[in-house]
């Protein structure tokens, strides 16, 4: 654990993060790993390393001159993980319990922002056995095929803390995302002020979905050139006005729309006004600040740069084990957080 000086100042090292890592994955995922010199905390240990280093198990193990094979290692995670998409729920269960088993009860007991968004791991090749596995998107590093992760966090105080992961298979509706996530969600009892989506959630299930929870939420919303809630951007000032969002299977949804006119004041390279659309839902402010309140879930982008950046790499096609080296990036960052607190 860390130390605080005379000063109050807190010290911290890597290796403190690490051991409290391993203790808590030995607590709360555990795996079918009993060899010799290849045990379950040896195998942690390795991962871990690898997630400290941005590097392979492989690498890790080949600069090790004591303990498990690269090859050994791999073996028994591939024999102790989930074998198809119907069982990697199991994984993900222990990942969870992992994240939020750090966190003090008033961290989970306060009314705090919640964010919700998608992480994908670029992926070259071929599902290793489902086609549920490979989700498609944008082209990114030189590729559109992707293992997609869904997570939820709370913004409180300043700290951004990932609660629990799901992993997102390619029919997956994003009304279906969200209900997973939900149904982890609600067994924490949080007390959530504001849920924050990104513009991929801008449908009419999924607004009506988070009516009938009642849960405060801003969306932004899709505007296109010639329709849509393009045609509200008029006027000189920001204001709230109501729209009928249509559907031909769903139907019609009546929403509360916040429209905000930013003006750029040459930033960007820009010297022109632009407007911001939002679904909201039980948030009553003024635009401007539903626009400064929307601006706080960037922050999601950067704790996915920190996850990347402690993720351990592997060319594996196997998902339940790229599974576990996302949850484990996302336990260093959660605890990196905790301890210095």
């Amino acid at each position: 654990m860390p130390t605080r000086t005379k000063d109050g100042l807190i010290t911290l090292t890597s290796e403190e993060v690490l051991d409290f890592a391993l203790e808590t994955l030995l607590k709360h995922v555990r795996l079918s790993i009993n060899g010799t010199k290849c045990t379950l905390e040896n195998v942690f240990e390795l991962l871990l390393k690898a997630s400290a280093s941005r590097t392979s198990a492989n690498d890790v193990c080949d600069d090790t001159s004591e303990g498990p094979s690269g090859t050994a290692v791999l073996n028994q995670l591939h024999q102790a993980l989930p074998k198809g998409l119907n069982q990697v729920w199991r994984l993900e269960a222990k990942l969870n319990n992992a994240l939020i088993a750090n966190l003090t009860r008033k961290q989970l007991r306060v009314r705090c922002d919640l964010a919700i968004d998608l992480v994908l791991a670029p992926y070259h090749g071929q599902p290793a056995k489902d086609e549920q596995e490979i989700r498609r998107s944008q082209a990114r590093e030189g590729t559109t095929h992707f293992h997609c992760y869904a997570t939820a966090y709370m913004i409180y105080k300043d700290q951004r803390v990932t609660l629990c992961m799901t992993f997102v298979r390619k029919s997956d509706t994003m009304s279906a995302i969200l209900r997973r996530l939900f149904k982890r969600l609600d067994t924490l009892h949080l007390q959530v002020k504001k849920l924050y989506l990104d513009k991929g959630f801008y449908s009419i299930a999924v607004i009506r979905l988070l009516k009938e929870r009642g849960t405060p939420f801003i969306l932004p919303a899709i505007s296109r050139k010639n329709g849509g809630v393009a045609k509200l951007f008029i006027g000189r000032a920001s204001y709230k006005t109501s729209y009928t969002m249509r559907n031909q299977k769903l139907g019609s949804e009546d929403v509360d729309v916040a429209l905000t006119r930013k003006y750029s004041k040459g930033r960007y390279r820009r010297k022109r006004s632009k407007w911001f659309a939002y679904v909201t839902y039980r948030v009553h402010t003024h635009p401007l600040q539903i626009f400064q309140f929307y601006r706080r879930r960037f922050g999601i982008e950067s704790s996915y740069r920190q996850m990347n950046q402690v993720r351990a790499r592997t060319s594996s096609t196997n998902s339940a084990l790229r599974l576990l080296y996302v949850g484990i990036a996302f336990l260093v960052i959660i605890l990196w957080v905790r301890i210095k607190q």
